[in-house]
Formats: C-alpha cells, structure tokens, sequence
C-alpha cells in the first residue's frame, strides 16, 4: 500500500489550502426554509446550483428541520465550506433551542412574502385557500403572522407560488 504523492513543492509535509467557511443557526420552523436556501445561495454567490443540486438542498433542509422540530423549539445548522475547487454544504438538526426567531425570506416576513404574491396575482384569501387546500382562516393566520404553515403545506404553497425571491 502506497501513501499519495504530496502535492507539487511539498516533501511530504503539511498541505495547507484555504477554506471559508459560514455557519447560520435557523429554528425548526417551516418559514425557515427560503430561509436557508438563500444563506447558501448568497454564501456561494456567483456560483449557482444545478437543478438536481437545488432539489438535493431542499431535502436535506427539510429533513434536518423535520428532526428539529418539535415543542421544545429545535434548530438546524447550516454550514457553507468554501474550497478553493469547490464548495460543501452540510445541514444538520441541532440539539439547542432557539426564541423569538420569526420566519424570514430574505428580508421579507413569511407573511409579508405571501401577502405581497397574492397581491400580485390578484387572490383573495378565499381563493388562495381554495388553491392550497386549506381554510381561509388558515391563511388568514398565515398572513397576519400567527401562525405558519405546516411543512406539507410549506411545500404546496411553493408548488403554486413558486420559490420565495432570492
């Protein structure tokens, strides 16, 4: 069994390649999710992600906040390496416990992010309701911020929406 070369100019030292590396703490909630996905989008600005590589983030976000969720305010991590060839980004539920935190895309409340798309597409909350396949005193509370959608419904909303703005 043979041991790698070391790279060119080193004799069989240490190899020292620099890294950046952001971390972001978000709490187990479904608005969290545009949350996260714009943290990597903007940590790994001007790179973009492929489609498959967009779908497999997606997952991994929701995975990680469904073994977060819970009464007790779970966290997921998210944490950008950032190589000199190429970029890794690791999702992963927390054990901590995080207040106060309310849903955010980008700058943007959930509930300010949803009410201006029905203003843009003309719907009432009746009519998004309808869409959705929930109450309208569900997205009522939705819209005023007191309550979020549930993961499944999360993931409806965006299916008729589209993806919160990068």
């Amino acid at each position: 069994m043979s041991a790698d070369p070391p790279p060119d100019g080193l004799d069989g030292g240490v190899f020292i390649s620099p890294v950046v590396v952001v971390a972001h703490t978000f709490p187990a909630r479904p608005g969290s999710l545009p949350d996260a996905e714009l943290f990597v989008r903007e940590a790994i600005e001007p790179l973009e992600l492929e489609p498959a590589e967009n779908m497999a983030l997606y997952d991994a976000i929701t995975s990680a906040m469904l073994e977060a969720a819970g009464p007790d305010d779970g966290v997921f991590d998210v944490t950008v390496r950032i190589f000199p060839d190429g970029v890794e980004v690791e999702v992963l539920h927390g054990a901590g416990r995080r207040a106060g935190a309310s849903p955010r895309v980008g700058e943007e409340a959930f509930a300010d992010w949803l009410t201006a798309v029905l203003r843009r597409q003309g719907l009432s909350q009746q009519a998004a309701a309808s869409r959705i396949g929930v109450s309208v005193r569900t997205v009522s509370r939705w819209l005023s911020g007191t309550t979020e959608p549930r993961l499944r419904d999360l993931r409806r909303v965006h299916a008729i929406f589209g993806p919160p703005p990068e």
